[in-house]
């Protein structure tokens, strides 16, 4: 489905123009139809002339979107086609006409003037602006205003000639009003002025010389109050093809990691090639959009916008089905699903949000892959899991980790190829091409797993990866398994401690938000100190966007003496940061 975003477009004016982006984008770029109709949201036509009441608002409300509700009010194209060849001397199909006195006004001016987030003054420039471009419409403008019904909502179906018509009409008023207007102060909501004033346009437009007098055909209006379908919407839209010289870097977060997305922003700044593009894409679970913009202001904080990129992907419907255990949260499925996210994209490199990048990552974008789907470094910690004979969950049958992973996840190498999932640059073509999205997030719905998508992608992917040098992953906490690996390995930690390229906290106690004396935690407050954050982390205070939240004492008592299983499942994320704060504090 195209995007009002594509062509000539005015998508970035959607805030001002609301639905009247997609009608311009319309007129501008489907040039074949010959009829455009116009519907939006959750308004339609009852092109099935059902009969049923309207409400007050002179709707028919429908309680949900449904293919059965579609079908009964006649929202497909052999219903609309019918509509038109039955009429063979129509050139539109409007809503039926609605009394502003149904809600208590008198006349369309007064329902203007007087609704929330409406200004007389815009209505009075809209008025000056038609006397200077068609002084001939005045008459049908004061005509409207004094009227009480008329047609609401934009929603409309008309010919070409006509739709080119009004558009041509519409768009030169509303540009002229917006060269004018001055929206100093206004609200978002108040700032929806020129979505406002279209929908009163419509009606001078049928009212003057342009708009049809003849062939009108009216049909109710219907209300979907739920426009869920049964299906769920898994993926965003994917984003346009970067430019040529970008550096495509992915991580994922929620609203609890702000803070530490805020550090990893600024640490990948910092050591960021300035010849090249950063395109920066979050995976969002959850962000206010307060917080987002605070991060925009900070990503682009010293960084133009010819330089980078900020984007902000809304996945937080995606995955919620999927169980999780210990510190992990559905954003860690996302990347699982890359390939479909990103179609336009060749490759993509991932970080984990609780990392901090200490070299410059177009190093790391410019590895040849030389046929793998991905790179990665290799899993120390398993590597010392196996050693040391460490078992994994009850779930997965307690097994020792070395018969876990051959027993269970199928690989044979006893670690050696396994590899750790905080750090992977994608061939994304070759990701989708291995196809193992759906049947992935299957296997994690229906089996437990140790490390969840880690798990899944070496289990996966065996075979078709690319192994990095580990100081592009260096995990902090290794030194806590340093006497299990071998004289190789510790040589190796050893070297990438003292110059780590990546540092990953990886695990509860090892993240300095967690835990002040983490190992390599100097690096996470460095960083931190740039952001916006850093006295909500450090001494546990309110942050920006943040609010009080009233507690129930007794509730966090059971947390901190019984544990968070004695709660029910939707009250423990609520009161985790609670509880943390009350656990340091005793």
């Amino acid at each position: 489905m195209p995007g009002d975003d594509t062509g000539d477009n005015i998508s970035r004016k959607n805030g001002e123009y609301c639905e009247l982006t997609t009608l311009y984008w319309a007129w501008k770029n489907d040039r074949n139809a010959s009829w455009v109709g116009f519907m939006h949201y959750r308004r339609f036509l009852d092109f099935a002339c059902t009969g049923l009441k309207t409400d007050r608002y002179g709707c028919i409300a429908l309680p949900e979107m449904t293919t059965g509700s579609l079908q009964a009010m006649g929202l497909n194209a052999e219903t609309v086609r019918k509509t038109i060849e039955n009429n063979p001397d129509a050139c539109a199909i409007l809503p039926e006409k609605w009394s502003v006195r149904n809600v208590g006004y008198t006349s369309f001016h007064q329902h203007y003037v007087d609704s929330d987030y409406h200004f007389a003054h815009d209505l009075d420039l809209t008025r000056s602006v038609i006397a200077d471009l068609y002084p001939g419409d005045l008459a049908a403008f004061d005509t409207v205003m004094a009227s009480d019904e008329g047609y609401f909502t934009n929603v409309f179906v008309f010919r070409r000639e006509l739709f080119d018509s009004y558009c041509t009409w519409l768009f030169a008023i509303l540009s002229e009003v917006e060269r004018r207007a001055d929206l100093t102060n206004y609200s978002a909501q108040a700032r929806r002025i020129y979505g406002y004033l279209g929908e009163r346009l419509f009606n001078i437009f049928i009212a003057s010389s342009h708009g049809p007098h003849t062939g009108l055909i009216e049909r109710a209006r219907c209300f979907f109050e739920n426009t869920g379908t049964g299906q769920k919407s898994v993926l965003p839209r994917s984003l346009p093809a970067p430019p040529d010289t970008a550096v495509t870097i992915v991580t994922a977060a929620d609203e609890n990691f702000v803070p530490h997305l805020g550090a990893l922003l600024e640490s990948i700044k910092s050591s960021f090639s300035p010849d090249r593009f950063l395109e920066l894409i979050v995976l969002d679970g959850g962000i206010p959009a307060f917080k987002r913009n605070l991060l925009r202001q900070q990503f682009h904080s010293g960084l133009p916008e010819e330089k980078g990129s900020l984007t902000f992907l809304d996945c937080r419907h995606m995955y919620r089905d999927v169980s999780t255990h210990m510190h992990f949260s559905p954003a860690t499925f996302y990347r699982l699903s890359l390939g479909e996210l990103l179609l336009n994209h060749p490759r993509a490199l991932y970080v984990d949000c609780d990392t901090i990048v200490l070299a410059d990552l177009c190093q790391l974008w410019d590895t040849p892959l030389n046929g793998a789907v991905i790179a990665a470094t290799p899993d120390l910690i398993m590597k010392n899991f196996v050693k040391a004979g460490v078992r994994s969950l009850a779930e997965t049958g307690a097994l020792p980790a070395g018969r876990y992973l051959s027993d269970y996840l199928g690989l044979q190498t006893g670690g050696d190829a396994y590899f750790q999932a905080g750090i992977i640059l994608f061939d994304l073509n070759a990701f989708r091409n291995a196809d193992i999205a759906d049947v992935a997030i299957k296997d994690l719905s229906s089996r437990c797993y140790w490390f969840l998508d880690q798990d899944i992608l070496n289990k996966y992917l065996i075979g078709k990866v690319k192994m990095l040098d580990t100081s592009w992953n260096c995990v902090n906490s290794i030194g806590e398994i340093f006497p299990h690996l071998s004289a190789d390995w510790r040589a190796k930690v050893l070297e990438d401690l003292q110059n780590p390229k990546i540092v990953h906290y990886a695990g509860y106690e090892a993240k300095p938000w967690n835990n002040k004396n983490a190992a390599l935690g100097f690096y996470y407050w460095f960083f931190l100190r740039k952001t916006f954050w850093y006295e909500t982390i450090f001494h546990g205070s309110l942050g920006p966007g943040d609010e009080p939240r009233p507690i129930q004492y007794s509730l966090v008592r059971r947390v901190l003496t019984r544990g968070w299983h004695c709660l029910p499942p939707l009250l423990r994320r609520p009161l985790s940061g609670v509880a943390s704060r009350v656990k340091r504090a005793l």
